[in-house]
């Protein structure tokens, strides 16, 4: 008997949006999916070493989410018709479209024809509907909804602001793989997507005493600096607090002097770069140095930014 083909998922394994498409993920195929959770600056790595090691002989289908390999692997995959035929990747980042999104199988969509912001959760919760393996419910919808509002920073203008920064703050405190699986149950059981008491309690505490506790610490350690003629805070982090420094910093006196922030990750291999102005592209300076994002939140990688770090001018 042919053994099973499985499912090969590569997400983005840093916040919420990423979780996401692992939870629709194993909605869909259970156990059934392999899930493989890779950085902006690895992905094409990840990647190639599993191409190498199987072919993806076990898998009829390749995802990628929240995320893409880049032009040159592309361009090897798609000269690969085994493998093209398998991959389908659905991305929101914008920095990418007009090259990656060449390719038939590469679907990047960063706003739907209303102008509404997509991410990657919610356009493969589109793609897994229209295909008929996932069915729409309500809980599903508000899931989704609340990761489309925070990951594309349009949620502190929405009505449901507090349920989409809470959601949020549920990936910080449990991780991705606990995260994971706790959401694929909640989904799963309840008639609507809400926070109950003891999870609310959960994140008050979070929310009240440590997340402010370790922001101000972080505040308290950032050194100001010229990077591509504006000013940035600078500070080395660990990767769940880059979403809150930048909000904290906007109200605060000291957040007018700065442009963004510019912030090397500790626990991972990027340095997160958060808008603090409106009017500051971080993801234009970021695909400057092989990074890439969005407007307001953009990542350049570790080994590259070694390069260019020489360049900034700290001031004391």
């Amino acid at each position: 008997m042919e053994k099973e083909k499985r499912i090969l998922l590569f997400t983005h394994g840093i916040d919420i949006d990423g979780y996401g498409c692992a939870v629709l993920a194993k909605l869909v195929w259970g156990d059934k999916v392999d899930v493989v959770f890779a950085d902006n600056n690895d992905l094409d790595d990840k990647f190639v070493h599993i191409w190498g090691q199987t072919h993806f002989k076990d898998h009829s289908q390749v995802f990628v989410t929240d995320h893409c390999p880049t032009y040159a692997l592309c361009n090897m995959i798609d000269k690969k018709a085994s493998l093209r035929k398998k991959m389908q990747v659905i991305d929101h980042h914008n920095t990418r479209i007009g090259k990656q999104d060449k390719f038939d199988w590469v679907k990047i969509t960063d706003a739907n024809a209303e102008g509404l912001k997509e991410c990657g959760t919610s356009l493969f919760y589109q793609y897994l509907v229209q295909a008929g393996l996932l069915k729409k419910t309500e809980t599903l919808d508000e899931f989704v909804d609340l990761t489309r509002l925070f990951d594309t920073w349009t949620w502190q203008a929405s009505e449901k602001r507090d349920d989409a920064k809470m959601l949020d703050s549920f990936g910080a405190v449990l991780d991705k793989e606990k995260y994971i699986d706790y959401m694929v149950e909640k989904v799963k059981n309840n008639q609507t997507f809400k926070f109950n008491d003891n999870e609310k309690a959960c994140l008050q505490n979070y929310m009240t005493v440590e997340l402010p506790k370790k922001v101000d610490e972080y505040i308290s350690k950032m050194q100001i600096v010229d990077f591509e003629g504006k000013k940035a805070g600078y500070v080395e982090i660990l990767d769940k607090f880059k979403n809150y420094i930048g909000e904290k910093l906007k109200s605060l006196p000291l957040g007018e002097k700065l442009d963004f922030m510019l912030m090397p990750i500790q626990d991972r291999g990027t340095v997160s770069l958060r808008s603090i102005k409106e009017d500051c592209d971080v993801g234009a300076i970021a695909a400057k140095y092989g990074g890439g994002g969005h407007k307001a939140a953009a990542s350049i990688p570790k080994w590259n930014f070694k390069k260019i770090e020489k360049q900034i001018v700290k001031e004391h």
